[in-house]
């Protein structure tokens, strides 16, 4: 598969080989590494090899390298991977390049079937590795692109794939990494600057890791290099993005405007309990999740029943950080616990404090641009399209913006930009995902597309995609998991009796925007909406729900049922 690799590395990827001004013309070998890159940082003892085994290809050691161009400034970029790390790591790379980081599956098909593109999502058809179809490349095609159809896999290319692997994406604020196995396993800061002792790297040069080594020992920060925005992620410590418009942003102490991160300013919400704990997403997240998509671990692989006598857990474990910490036991006493109904509720159903809830998400491709009316929304959590919207802003004239496609590395013709009609943390509509327990929904996404051609006349205006199965608008709400856990799950009424939980919107009547808060299905495999009889329990609460909802609030105790699966 082609990689951006080429277009983008010069002086930005892992390993500190761009040293310019530390050679002379009158250098002769440059294999020989540690003349300049004196004090450059092990890579690790797993990797302790001459700079040459990773740097150098096969066919060129052993004589001098007269150009700084032959160096292999990044070996485990997924173009080079197999060349230079298959020898010891078949099994990881072959997991690696199936797995959903790698394809990117997911999203892919995902919103080619809610645009029209394809039939169905399952089983995934495309992807960007692996044994998958690679994702269309629409530039040659001869097809007009006059439909959500023809236009999802542009819109999928240049507006949200920069964070595949096979990528180094924005290179902004937040967004600093490399690509391939080094994407995760070598750690980068928020602002890109390298804390190392090589002395050919320039402290002040954005673009570099903390350091030259790899690490299995991977902090949240790093997987917030990709999972940000309004993701599974960002939520984990916190944070909810601000909207678009420039009303939004929030001056400093200082009177300056407050500084981008991922793009964007952010919301302050209540972190994540473990994240608060000091847990690591790799914590849960291992090896085999991230890199070969084996089943996660569940709240009770730590958070077993406690004994009826005692209450508290007695095993302790010790986290990537190095910290020991002991799991809290959840009671089978507790009112909540004590429902058999609830057995087929996930934690996080009642345990999230809050969820991402975005609502009305207009896209428009623009293939030319009058700048100035895009100058108060310009910052869209996209470096690249708000440095073209800022730099033609103050432009009397229209412009013809350019923009990369993130999968090719190709330069095209038009600029792909989002906003949303409304966006919230407190509703939390409840459904069923695909192994049958009760989960929280959001809405990913409510799809509303434009698209303006080179010569300025509006070929499409506010249209909703139709499902590629032709069964409704290509919107759908999924069943995810918030990570904004808190030790003790919100009140019944946040669920029982509640219009926004049962599936059933904000307000009675339908409105512009209150109508975008009905629940649409998931995408078929991906789960289910609540089905009637399930909300009219939700709605009209049994006796047994009321005496329990009043001994609760007696503080009396509960019989326990069986454990929690």
């Amino acid at each position: 598969m082609p990689s951006v690799m080429a277009s983008l590395s010069a002086g930005l990827i892992i390993l500190f080989l761009a040293c310019g001004d530390a050679f002379s013309d009158e250098r002769k070998d440059y294999g020989l590494c540690l003349d300049c890159h004196a004090g450059i940082e092990k890579i690790g003892v797993m990797h302790d090899f001459p700079c040459t085994s990773c740097h150098i290809r096969a066919e060129l050691r052993g004589g001098a390298i007269s150009s700084h161009d032959k160096i292999v400034r990044n070996p485990s970029d997924p173009s080079l991977v197999r060349d230079f790390c298959l020898p010891c790591h078949r099994r990881e790379i072959d997991a690696l390049e199936r797995s959903i980081h790698a394809t990117v599956a997911g999203i892919i098909n995902q919103t080619r079937f809610l645009w029209g593109a394809q039939k169905a999502v399952y089983p995934y058809e495309y992807g960007l590795s692996g044994t998958l179809k690679m994702l269309p490349d629409p530039s040659g095609s001869a097809a007009q692109p006059y439909s959500p159809e023809r236009l999802v896999d542009d819109f999928l290319r240049r507006r949200c794939l920069r964070c595949h692997i096979n990528t180094m994406g924005e290179q902004a604020a937040g967004l600093y990494r490399a690509t391939g196995c080094a994407s995760c396993h070598v750690l980068y800061a928020n602002d890109g600057l390298y804390a190392g002792d090589d002395l050919a790297v320039k402290k002040d040069k954005t673009g570099y890791p903390i350091t030259h080594r790899f690490t299995s020992k991977i902090p949240v920060i790093q997987c917030l290099h990709c999972h940000n925005h309004n993701h599974v992620g960002t939520d984990y410590v916190g944070l909810f993005e601000k909207d678009y418009h420039k009303s939004y942003r929030v001056p400093s102490a200082e009177g300056t405007k407050s500084p981008l991160i991922y793009g964007l300013q952010y919301h302050q919400l209540s972190k994540d309990v473990h994240y608060d704990r000091g847990l690591w997403c790799t914590d849960c997240h291992g090896k085999e999740d991230v890199m070969a998509d084996a089943a996660k671990k569940s709240c009770t692989s730590c958070h077993r029943p406690a004994e009826e006598s005692s209450g508290e857990s007695t095993e302790d474990f010790v986290t990537k950080a190095g910290q020991r910490l002991r799991a809290s036991a959840f009671s089978r006493m507790s009112a909540a616990h004590s429902v058999d109904s609830h057995q087929r509720v996930r934690c996080s159903a009642c345990h999230a404090q809050w969820s991402f809830q975005d609502y009305g998400l207009s896209v428009i491709r623009e293939d030319i641009v009058d700048a100035y009316k895009w100058r108060d929304i310009s910052i869209q959590g996209e470096p690249a399209a708000q440095r073209i919207i800022e730099e033609n802003s103050e432009n009397p004239l229209m412009i013809y913006p350019v923009s990369r496609d993130w999968v090719s590395g190709e330069i095209r013709a038009g600029l792909w930009s989002s906003g949303w009609r409304f966006r919230r943390w407190e509703p939390m509509p409840i459904g069923v995902d695909r192994d049958g327990k009760y989960a929280v929904l959001r809405p990913m996404y409510q799809y509303i597309l434009s698209f303006v051609g080179g010569n300025g006349y509006v070929i499409l205006d506010g249209v909703v995609p139709t499902r590629g199965d032709g069964s409704s608008a290509g919107w759908a709400f999924l069943p995810y998991t918030p990570h904004t856990v808190s030790p003790f799950g919100r009140n019944c009424d946040s669920c029982h009796e509640n219009r926004i939980a049962a599936g059933q919107g904000i307000y009675d009547g339908e409105g512009l925007d209150t109508s975008l808060t009905m629940p649409s299905p998931p995408v078929n495999g991906a789960g289910r909406l609540l089905d009637p009889e399930e909300r009219k329990k939700l709605m009209e609460p049994s006796m047994s729900y009321l005496r329990k909802r009043l001994k609760a609030l007696a503080g009396e105790p509960y019989t326990p049922v069986a454990p929690l699966k």
